[in-house]
């Protein structure tokens, strides 16, 4: 990822923790407490997108394949049906749903 890349993903993870009421800073230390946890060779973005999952009570595709438990190729067809909640947000890094529904979904 190139430096600009990174700045831009950062930028959009300090917004999106702002959105959710969170000091912008919360989602920088929570990425360096998850790299410390031996996710070191994560991605910038990944390490943001699974802070902002955390905070908000949210989760990407893995995530959610984890909560439907499938594996994350059936996922992916999982999240294409037109019966499945919308994505709440479509970051460059990757789509985030309300854990809510997606449990929800779940169990209907």
């Amino acid at each position: 990822m190139t430096r600009s890349r990174n700045y831009q993903v950062l930028a959009a993870a300090k917004a999106v923790a702002r959105a959710l009421g969170h000091d912008p800073a919360d989602a920088n230390l929570l990425a360096v407490e998850l790299a410390a946890e031996g996710r070191l060779d994560w991605e910038n973005s990944e390490l943001l997108l699974l802070a902002l999952e955390r905070l908000a009570d949210l989760v990407g595709p893995a995530g959610a394949a984890e909560i439907l438990g499938v594996p994350p190729g059936e996922f992916r067809e999982l999240a294409a049906r037109p019966d499945f909640p919308p994505a709440l947000y479509d970051l460059a890094s990757g789509r985030l749903w309300a854990r809510k529904d997606v449990t929800a979904w779940r169990r209907d």
